[in-house]
């Protein structure tokens, strides 16, 4: 490639992950000139979505650490990946970042948050997170159903869904 740039470099990581190939991308993101924090976020994503969620979650420990900032999409991403582990602590530590980082307001991010609570079966948490969000959209209405009919409570499952 004669011109390469911050989003060049990112989008050879990103075709990388996608085809599960982490080795060339983590070898492609250590030669990198520089880095984004789209270049963090997609190691995160190509980690979990790969199944190495314990390498996600050190890119997104080492991203916190670094001065290049996150946003929400950094947050969403390791939710996600707390979701798929039932990783109650560490979803309530990152719940806690996005507060302190003032994206609470932000409906995708506050629906991964009530996903990530329901699914390590935090329903109370989940449900006032729900009551807190002035906007819902529809993966909060349902992972909410689906988090009580899950765990068992058809009856708050059923009033949720009616």
């Amino acid at each position: 490639m004669a011109v390469r740039n911050i989003y060049s470099w990112n989008n050879m990581l990103s075709g990388y992950g996608k085809l599960g190939m982490l080795k060339p991308a983590r070898e492609l993101f250590d030669k990198m000139p520089e880095k984004d924090v789209i270049s963090w976020n997609t190691m995160v994503i190509a980690y979990a979505q790969n199944g190495f969620i314990d390498e996600a979650l050190r890119f997104y420990r080492d991203l916190r650490r670094l001065t290049i900032g996150y946003n929400e999409f950094t947050f969403a991403s390791v939710l996600n990946v707390c979701a798929k582990l039932k990783q109650l602590e560490i979803s309530r530590q990152v719940h806690g970042q996005v507060l302190v980082a003032g994206f609470l307001s932000n409906v995708v991010l506050s629906s991964s948050i009530v996903d990530a609570y329901a699914k390590c079966r935090e329903m109370v948490d989940a449900r006032r997170l729900f009551d807190d969000m002035t906007d819902r959209d529809i993966l909060a209405w349902t992972t909410l159903v689906s988090g009580y009919a899950k765990w068992g409570n058809l009856e708050l499952a059923t009033e949720l869904f009616n």
